[in-house]
């Protein structure tokens, strides 16, 4: 991460206007909150913008561009708790490998996640190959994909042979270096990848269980479980490979990724 860092660092020579967070993008952010959600730390709760969201929308849009300026990060956006949940119903609830983690993170940080999102979405797009975690699309029509090019094949006397790949738990193996590299190569704005690089690595979580809560923590790898830009940042993470398999020219390949 140092080597990233200094990357940025060196690249970062001017500031554009387009990186200044405006009214507007805080106003359509909060908008697309659900309501009734809290924090995992702070106390706060969706509604408390999305009842007051006229009067926030102007300092919040002033205190996201001084973030952004000057990459510095209040405590709130640093942390989040953990709260394991059962990955599906009807299974052992005492094996702790039948639960995920969801992050309660800060409500700004949420709304800055939005943010992103909206002004930068044309800097997001992944490969027509990635259904998983994507806006209109799902992994039931991978599924779907799938069966069509084998019923195709075997319908035609031809051989069909595939390779599936264990994603379990891949969002926790997330690589920071990696992923930061790949937001780079895109052409986000060094200063939004330099202000997400201070959000990640300076993250520090706990684990709160039964009422009882662990000591806290550091997060070194890993995009947020429940967190607004983590599927897209994961997406972005995994379409490096998506896109070797295209350029190996191998016809007919689909990738299912599923966290289930």
């Amino acid at each position: 991460m140092d080597s990233v860092v200094e990357l940025i660092e060196f690249r970062l020579d001017s500031f554009s206007n387009d990186c200044v967070i405006q009214f507007n993008d805080v106003a359509e952010a909060i908008s697309g909150l659900k309501p009734a959600k809290r924090d995992g730390f702070a106390g706060l709760s969706t509604d408390h913008f999305i009842n007051d969201r006229d009067e926030l929308c102007t300092n919040i849009a002033l205190l996201f561009s001084a973030l952004i300026v000057h990459n510095v990060i209040f405590n709130d956006l640093l942390v989040s708790s953990i709260i394991p949940i059962l990955n599906c119903r009807n299974v052992n609830c005492t094996d702790s490998a039948n639960y995920r983690g969801i992050a309660l993170s800060s409500i700004f940080g949420k709304i800055f996640d939005k943010i992103i999102l909206n002004k930068y979405a044309d800097k997001l797009v992944t490969s027509q190959h990635q259904f998983g975690f994507k806006k209109d699309h799902s992994t039931t029509m991978c599924t779907m994909v799938l069966k069509e090019t084998v019923n195709y094949y075997t319908a035609n006397k031809g051989h069909v042979f595939c390779t599936f790949l264990d994603a379990t738990k891949a969002v926790d193996r997330v690589k920071y270096c990696k992923l930061f590299n790949c937001l780079l190569d895109r052409k986000l704005p060094d200063v939004i990848v330099r202000l997400l690089c201070k959000l990640y690595t300076s993250h520090i979580t706990h684990v709160i269980w039964n009422g009882m809560q662990s000591r806290w923590f550091n997060v070194v790898n890993g995009v947020k479980q429940g967190g607004v830009l983590s599927p897209v940042l994961f997406c972005i993470y995994i379409d490096g490979l998506l896109l070797a398999v295209c350029t190996a020219r191998l016809c007919n390949v689909y990738w299912h990724f599923s966290l289930c």
